[in-house]
């Protein structure tokens, strides 16, 4: 027995027709009929008397009837209380991000996510990539943005967007008249550089890059590590060295004229981004929601790079 062999049954009592039962359920008229038999067949007793055109209930198909429209009632009502339910949802979501997820593609998701759920909030961790699976990993937290390929079997990733690692340079000096968009390795493996620490996403893409062309953390002049971003931009500004740094976490730098950015000719600096959750926790309501909106949010974000610009 299902709803749609209740809802036939019901229909056809409304109307007295099966026709007319049929077109209100945009059904044919022999699946409408298939349905009723299926049923019968089920409960071993005939419902329906078909007296040419017109159809009376036998006493099984009475008692039946009044328990299918309670049916099909109840899911109505349940249907609605859910409704309204996810419309009301409300509670906390622990998110740990790096830092170009969590300042540069986070916001405008919990934003769009708030607008839809506005009783939910958030507590929001910055870490690492590598910080970010542990985190997961461990339970401390329902979900994780990273900007590195995550290898866990106990993980789900969903890619949601790529963007290019870029040299960023002071905007004078020998890089102020420097009129093209890109630069070639040779022209910077002398620089004094500034890199992220070790755990970083994208620190690991750039040393992987380097290691396809045959180079290492060796063959870099490293005069600083540090953990912060905006520590990495104001002293590439200040003259101490030159960085690779996301594109998306320095558009506004460079839109100022305080920052120049630049492509590395021949190495592949492509950084994506990934949403990470544990493959066997049991979510809440308010995480499965957010997983959810995150999915049908990873199309769109495919698009962030060009939207920024």
């Amino acid at each position: 027995m299902d709803f749609r062999q209740l809802e036939s049954l019901v229909a056809i009592v409304k109307h007295g027709s099966f026709t007319k039962a049929a077109e209100e359920l945009y059904l044919t008229q022999p699946t409408l009929t298939g349905h009723i038999q299926s049923l019968e067949n089920e409960l071993g007793t005939v419902l329906l008397n078909r007296c040419g055109k017109q159809v009376t209930l036998t006493e099984a198909g009475q008692i039946l009837y009044k328990y299918a429209v309670d049916m099909l009632n109840t899911r109505e009502l349940a249907l609605y209380s859910l409704a309204h339910y996810e419309g009301k949802l409300e509670g906390e979501l622990a998110i740990a991000a790096s830092t170009v997820p969590q300042s540069h593609i986070l916001p405008r998701l919990l934003a769009a996510f708030s607008q839809r759920y506005p009783h939910v909030v958030y507590r929001l961790n910055q870490q690492d990539s590598g910080g970010v699976v542990q985190a997961i990993t461990s339970s401390s937290v329902d979900f994780g943005f990273v900007g590195t390929a995550v290898c866990s079997s106990e993980l789900e990733t969903v890619e949601l967007c790529r963007a290019p690692l870029v040299i960023i340079t002071p905007c004078g000096g020998k890089y102020g008249d420097h009129a093209g968009n890109s630069l070639t390795w040779d022209a910077v493996k002398g620089e004094r550089f500034i890199l992220r620490e070790e755990g970083s996403g994208g620190r690991t893409i750039f040393l992987q890059a380097l290691q396809e062309q045959g180079l290492g953390l060796k063959d870099l002049h490293v005069v600083a590590t540090m953990e912060s971003p905006d520590t990495i931009k104001q002293c590439v500004m200040a003259g101490l060295g030159i960085a690779v740094a996301s594109e998306l976490s320095i558009q506004e730098e460079v839109r100022l004229g305080l920052l120049k950015a630049f492509y590395l000719e021949g190495f592949d600096l492509t950084q994506r981004f990934y949403f990470v959750v544990h493959k066997n926790r049991v979510l809440c309501p308010v995480a499965r929601a957010f997983q959810e909106f995150i999915l049908e949010s990873a199309a769109s974000l495919q698009e962030l790079r060009a939207q920024q610009r």
